[in-house]
């Protein structure tokens, strides 16, 4: 016997599913003594209650759930007009087509009105079955993509570990470290404010880079964080001279975010841009809508030296975007001939 395959297998157990329940419901009507039934009749009648079941779980619930902010309020709406469509179909089916083509439907001496309640009782019965089978299907399949963003998770982790090996080999002492730094602070202090303050943000930023439990995500506030501590070194390194429009918004709470991603495109403009130059500044912007991130970097071009990185760069950036977002992200680099825009869409 050839096997079935993968794409007949939930076609099989939908036909067996609503096999079991036709028998079930005729068998209660045969015991209980209820009206008999045609049989083209029954055909009909199940195949109109399937068609309301599929339509709301795999048209009008999927379709109004993608939508943004409170979708079930125009869901609702939609139900209504499913439903009296379906009330209208069935009565016209007992009430003029069955005794047209000589089946008679159970229950002749019922009005109109007792037709239309019985239609939207059972098309409410098979309405509401059908958003608990959506639901269940969407929660086994959240999990299933938890399980693989898991997966994911593990392989990023193996390759964030890889490519800052050689840096964290380099490390004697992360603890001597930010103790030397926390002893130059103070000593400073007094002194220069300016460089006290330098020192901070390094042993902020280093802590983070180094010290941080970065095996899987962090917070997004906190890479932003990040991000306003990595700008703050280097305009002090420049006298507060870099010319940065940088703007947050949408609520960046409560969101986790691969480690030192965003960092890497800062960086690239640092190491490529000419922030100089009021008219043209270094644009950076973060935008938060749902659980959707979007992070715009735009510089223009310098001529000359550029600054060396010490990030682990665009390409390894791209990689672990790839392991940990994979479907979920959207990068975009537009390399013109004076300026530098990248744009990255990630759902969190």
């Amino acid at each position: 016997m050839q096997p079935i395959s993968k794409a007949a297998k939930p076609v099989l157990y939908h036909a067996l599913a609503w096999l079991g329940f036709f028998g079930y419901e005729q068998a209660t009507l045969f015991f209980t003594g209820g009206a008999e039934y045609n049989a083209w009749l029954i055909v009909a009648t199940y195949l109109l209650n399937a068609a309301l079941f599929y339509a709301n779980s795999n048209w009008l619930l999927p379709w109004f759930y993608k939508q943004s902010g409170h979708w079930i309020w125009r869901y609702l709406p939609a139900v209504v007009v499913l439903l009296t469509a379906y009330g209208v179909v069935r009565c016209e089916l007992y009430l003029h087509l069955a005794p047209a083509l000589g089946a008679p439907a159970p229950g002749l001496t019922y009005s109109y009105r007792g037709y239309w309640l019985l239609a939207v009782y059972r098309g409410t019965f098979f309405q509401f079955a059908s958003m608990g089978y959506w639901f269940a299907r969407n929660a086994i399949r959240v999990e299933q993509q938890k399980r693989a963003q898991e997966q994911q998770l593990r392989v990023a982790e193996r390759s964030l570990m890889e490519a800052n090996l050689a840096f964290l080999k380099s490390q004697i002492s992360p603890h001597f470290l930010f103790n030397t730094l926390n002893f130059l602070y103070a000593q400073v202090y007094p002194h220069s404010e300016n460089a006290a303050k330098g020192i901070l943000l390094l042993s902020e930023t280093m802590r983070y880079a180094l010290s941080e439990d970065h095996q899987g995500k962090v917070m997004l506030d906190q890479e932003v964080k990040h991000l306003h501590n990595y700008i703050a070194i280097n305009q002090l390194r420049f006298n507060n001279q870099l010319q940065i429009d940088f703007e947050v918004s949408g609520n960046i709470h409560f969101l986790m975010i691969l480690p030192l991603v965003l960092i890497t495109f800062v960086e690239n403009c640092f190491k490529h841009g000419d922030l100089s130059d009021p008219a043209d500044p270094l644009t950076i912007r973060l935008a938060v809508v749902q659980s959707e991130l979007t992070f715009m970097v735009r510089n223009k071009k310098r001529d000359g030296p550029k600054e060396k990185s010490m990030g682990i760069g665009l390409v390894n950036t791209q990689r672990r975007l790839e392991l940990m977002y994979e479907g979920r992200f959207h990068l975009t680099i537009s390399d013109e001939p004076a300026y530098y825009v990248c744009t990255l869409t990630i759902t969190l």
